[in-house]
């Protein structure tokens, strides 16, 4: 998976081929979400069909996983690659990020520490895209860190502590590591230089889009963007906030000569990106849809609307149970109120998104 990933496309469309010549076994199973995987991650996000029709690969495979039981040496990886790689598209990540903690748990009762160890990346990644409360996200990497300390596995251990450094960032807690023996300084990653550098880059525009830092920010995204191959769902997510934090510099710049200026063209790409996604889980994206939009009319001049669509994304936000984009979006409705000149309504929501950003952690 990190050492050849070219030849994983090649494994997974050989073991489909055998299976339909000879039959199914307990082994098809991966085959089958290997390839779901592979096609959600190589097709466009506006691609609603492609993704659509892995899904439903992705879900007879782990119902034929079901049909054998569940075996401890299948269930990890298939795990592993449809909630990490597929059902991130279709079902609540809530759900994704407990079955990926299922995926490492089961992995290590089996023997398999390396499998195991694999799932910690995406664990973190989607519980953190989920909104789970921070301090516990801190928690799980530093278990996993121990983990990987104590059976000396190194190969993702540069990646989970870029995470656990956005983490550490988000909670404005001190960075230093809690529970592990691991010495930063001794880490050395096996990991290719290409996926070191998404995740490094993806890390880095988190933080700059949650502190505030606009230009920073969208050079990270960038950067993220440009070390991607695959259309997968980083690219996705990145692709949100950099239209998000294009409106956020216009405002910065109060309209006037800035990179940000193509804001429209931004937003076009991500909006109808976005949408394609909500078509497949609203759970997931249709929160995201409604406050691009309103930051669209929000910018336009188009307060009625902006008002409308700023509430739909609270309201959308916290029936998903996304906190932190709950919060975002009493944020950004807070400053378009401030903009308007309504300031008691403004304050209420900036009080909201305070309440919010704290339940998050």
């Amino acid at each position: 998976f990190w050492k050849k990933p070219q030849l994983i496309t090649l494994i997974a469309c050989r073991m489909i081929q055998i299976s339909l010549e000879h039959g199914v076994c307990k082994d098809s199973v991966f085959g089958f979400v290997q390839y779901a995987a592979i096609i959600c991650n190589l097709s466009k996000s506006e691609e609603v069909k492609y993704i659509q029709e892995a899904c439903r690969i992705g879900k007879a495979g782990m119902s034929l996983l079901k049909k054998y039981g569940s075996p401890v040496d299948i269930m990890p990886k298939a795990y592993l690659f449809y909630y990490g790689f597929v059902a991130v598209y279709l079902e609540p990540l809530q759900v994704c990020a407990d079955n990926m903690r299922k995926s490492f748990e089961v992995g290590m009762s089996a023997g398999d520490s390396m499998l195991a160890i694999n799932s910690t990346i995406l664990s973190i990644k989607i519980s953190m895209f989920a909104g789970e409360n921070l301090q516990s996200c801190l928690a799980e990497v530093d278990y996993y860190l121990e983990v990987m300390h104590r059976f000396q596995h190194k190969l993702l251990l540069l990646p989970l502590l870029e995470y656990r450094e956005t983490i550490v960032f988000l909670i404005g807690a001190p960075a230093g590591l809690n529970g592990t023996s691991a010495n930063p300084l001794e880490l050395i990653s096996d990991t290719s230089q290409t996926k070191r550098e998404q995740t490094k880059f993806m890390n880095k525009m988190l933080q700059s889009f949650w502190g505030g830092h606009s230009t920073r920010c969208n050079y990270y995204a960038k950067k993220a963007l440009d070390t991607s191959i695959e259309e997968d769902f980083n690219k996705l997510y990145i692709t949100w906030l950099t239209a998000l934090n294009s409106f956020r510099g216009i405002k910065n710049k109060n309209g006037t000569g800035s990179q940000f200026l193509r804001v429209k063209e931004t937003f076009k790409h991500a909006i109808s990106t976005v949408r394609a996604a909500a078509e497949i889980s609203r759970w997931n994206f249709q929160n995201k849809v409604y406050l691009l939009e309103a930051e669209m009319f929000s910018f336009e001049g188009e307060d009625v609307e902006a008002q409308a669509s700023y509430a739909s994304a609270i309201t959308s936000s916290a029936s998903s149970r996304f906190i932190h984009e709950q919060g975002l979006s009493c944020e950004l409705a807070g400053l378009h109120y401030k903009k308007i000149g309504q300031h008691t309504t403004a304050w209420n929501f900036l009080q909201r998104a305070k309440q919010c950003y704290a339940e998050w952690g």
